[in-house]
């Protein structure tokens, strides 16, 4: 009997081989073996928003110079500056009335700058364009002969995409700003399947582990204007290159970087106050050619929000920010597309007379599709340096 279950064993561990490789290229269709609604496919997108950003409702993103979609803000830094940010997420999925919980950390974002004389500027910036980190444990079956033999398996997925910029901005006149960058995507998917069976005297855990890298480019454009006291307006346009999944050196597909074009506008008028409101549309239908099994939809992204001076801390005022934000998420498990409706809150605390700056921000965001919710709380931290 053992040498039966063992040939088993030996043919399931083929079939999961198999399995494996498919659900690395593509993503689980099933969301049950997820665990979770918004990183189905290919992953979920953070957005690619600083935490100043993401408390106001991603509405500043286009005119935020911590945020790297507008190539042409970073020429709002009037000095050189470091910056990192850190999200951990704590989720809460719905299906069938049966409720899972995950939680995952993430450090979406690290960017440098430094101005070049009173017209240029020069960044670097590294940040997540999808995250496919997911892990789920489920209780399995298989028959042997007459035997029915009991498992526990534990599907673990830890991958992401990240978009490496190299931005340039450079003022024509006081008021405008251009801007050009180069993106180097890359990143990788390693899954793992672990099946452990309650009868470990006779059966041995099995494992298998798959890795599939990504690479891919683009360029994008923005411009950047600022009228002290009265408004703002920025506007970025990324144009996707070839992205491609590896098997080692091995092509395996072939798509394109999603496009991206958004706009913020930002009203000034009121002292100590900024009000902000943004339009962003992904063209997520572009990573089709990945695979045809992936349920894509073009995602637009909407947000508002405000920032107001509040009380003094350190002897300098502290931002204190809010916002809402309603977006589709590229991938789900179904025909139909996950809508997000997000709440957010933050403040922004100067430190050692400005050089130092620390951002804080909660969001609560609420995630539906056919027969499946998803909530979410995410605290966002964001730390800025001038050396």
């Amino acid at each position: 009997m053992i040498r039966s279950i063992g040939g088993g064993v030996r043919l399931a561990r083929q079939t999961w081989t198999t399995v494996a490789v498919v659900l690395a290229l593509v993503g689980s269709r099933e969301l049950s073996a997820q665990g979770t609604l918004s990183t189905q496919g290919l992953g979920f997108p953070p957005g690619q928003l600083s935490t100043q950003a993401l408390s106001m409702g991603g509405s500043l993103g286009e005119s935020d110079a911590f945020s790297p979609l507008n190539p042409a803000s970073i020429g709002l830094l009037t000095s050189a500056i470091v910056f990192m940010q850190s999200e951990p997420e704590f989720r809460n999925v719905t299906i069938g009335g049966v409720a899972q919980r995950s939680s995952v950390a993430r450090f979406p974002l690290f960017l440098g700058s430094m101005p070049l004389g009173t017209r240029w500027a020069v960044g670097l910036s590294a940040s997540t364009l999808l995250d496919r980190t997911w892990q789920t444990t489920t209780r399995d079956s298989q028959f042997v002969g007459s035997d029915t033999v009991f498992a526990t398996v534990q599907n673990r997925s830890d991958g992401s995409i990240t978009d490496v910029r190299l931005a340039a901005s450079y003022a024509t006149t006081s008021w405008l700003r251009i801007g050009i960058a180069g993106h180097a995507y890359s990143g990788r998917d390693v899954l793992t399947r672990l099946r452990v069976f309650d009868d470990t005297t006779s059966f041995i855990n099995d494992s298998i582990q798959t890795t599939v890298g990504l690479g891919g480019n683009a360029v994008s454009f923005g411009l950047q204007t600022v009228w002290p006291k009265v408004g703002a307006v920025g506007v970025s346009y990324r144009i996707g290159g070839t992205l491609r999944t590896y098997n080692g050196d091995s092509v395996l597909t072939a798509a394109t970087v999603p496009d991206h074009f958004g706009v913020s506008l930002v009203y000034l008028g009121i002292t100590g106050a900024t009000l902000a409101v943004r339009a962003a549309h992904d063209g997520w239908s572009n990573t089709s050619g990945l695979s045809p099994d992936l349920s894509i939809h073009e995602a637009w992204d909407f947000g508002l929000g405000a920032d107001v001076t509040g009380p003094k801390f350190g002897g300098a005022p502290v931002g204190l920010r809010a916002g809402m934000r309603w977006r589709t998420l590229p991938y789900s498990p179904f025909p139909s597309a996950v809508t997000e409706r997000a709440a957010s809150i933050g403040a922004g605390f100067p430190m050692a007379r400005g050089r130092v700056e620390l951002h804080m921000g909660l969001v609560r965001a609420w995630r539906s599709t056919t027969d499946a919710s998803e909530n979410s709380w995410t605290l966002s931290t964001g730390f800025a340096v001038r050396p």
